[in-house]
């Protein structure tokens, strides 16, 4: 009786709008929106080009990656980097200045169930925070990548990797290059803050002898010289790795030449590690003072 009541009133509407001349439009349902990204898309910087997938699991096959690290994708896309290290257990950020490439990343992590391990944000990759990333991968043009060199190099922690897809880092010589199907991938590992003066004490010859060093450092690649008040000596072999630095320093011992190999970890203004002097089978610890001289590797522009 309801829908009977219904359908008359709707009929003396009709008649009543014709007899009055009133026009009648007919409503038609509303069409929802759907957001499909479109290869070469304008944005602010670059076009979109999704980086292939088999390049996408190489970035992450060489970075190592384990459910213990956090990735960070600059230009994050449609989150297929992000997305494929959830897949292996890691936690990771997408950062996107495209608001539906956003959405449309997260509507994805949320169908896979890797919404507590993917998130992706709309914000701008130069104001994001880059230190918790133990991984950083970009497909951006080199100007991009040397933009936002300095402030990777200061953010994020010694021994973090750094991957990019096709481009590199101008000045920053790769710690790596491959290729994947003819496709090239590049990896850095962030260097830590090695320059400036060291100072430590050391008996690898049957006394104590008071070293300095000076390095100079250039992102990875260090090179130095060393003094000792009482001998002449020299570096060579001046190796650094993320937080990890080795050398070796060759002095006068009497009426010979007395080789060490020092090695360590930077950490902050320390290295602590051991020292072993001509191949012998005494290993010592070994520390030294930064006491001069620490900058950032690159000053941000």
């Amino acid at each position: 009786m309801h829908e009977r009541s219904n359908w008359l009133a709707a009929a003396w509407v009709l008649i009543a709008a014709c007899v009055l001349g009133i026009p009648v439009r007919a409503q038609t349902p509303a069409v929802e929106y759907a957001f499909e990204p479109v290869i070469g898309m304008p944005g602010k910087d670059v076009v979109w080009v999704p980086t292939p997938p088999p390049v996408v699991e190489f970035m992450l096959d060489v970075a190592q990656l384990t459910p213990r690290d956090f990735v960070i994708d600059l230009g994050s896309g449609d989150g297929r980097i992000v997305l494929a290290a959830a897949k292996r257990g890691a936690r990771g950020l997408g950062v996107e200045l495209n608001a539906d490439m956003v959405q449309l990343s997260n509507d994805e992590a949320a169908r896979l169930g890797l919404s507590k391990r993917a998130e992706f944000v709309v914000k701008d990759m130069f104001q994001t925070d880059l230190a918790p990333a133990s991984v950083l991968t970009t497909y951006l043009l080199p100007h991009l990548n040397v933009k936002v060199r300095p402030q990777l190099l200061a953010q994020m922690k010694p021994g973090s990797r750094v991957l990019t897809y096709a481009f590199h880092m101008g000045e920053w010589q790769p710690d790596a290059v491959l290729q994947v199907n003819g496709l090239t991938v590049h990896l850095w590992i962030v260097p830590a803050r090695a320059m400036g003066l060291w100072r430590w004490d050391h008996d690898g010859i049957g006394f104590t002898r008071h070293y300095e060093m000076n390095v100079r450092q250039s992102f990875q690649l260090i090179t130095g010289s060393a003094s000792s008040k009482t001998s002449f000596a020299y570096l060579r072999d001046m190796k650094l790795e993320g937080d990890r630095i080795s050398f070796t320093l060759t002095e006068e011992a009497g009426s010979a030449l007395a080789q060490t190999r020092y090695e360590g970890r930077i950490e902050g203004d320390a290295i602590v590690g051991t020292a072993r002097t001509n191949n012998q089978d005494v290993v010592r610890r070994w520390s030294a003072t930064r006491v001069a001289g620490r900058t950032d590797i690159e000053q941000r522009k």
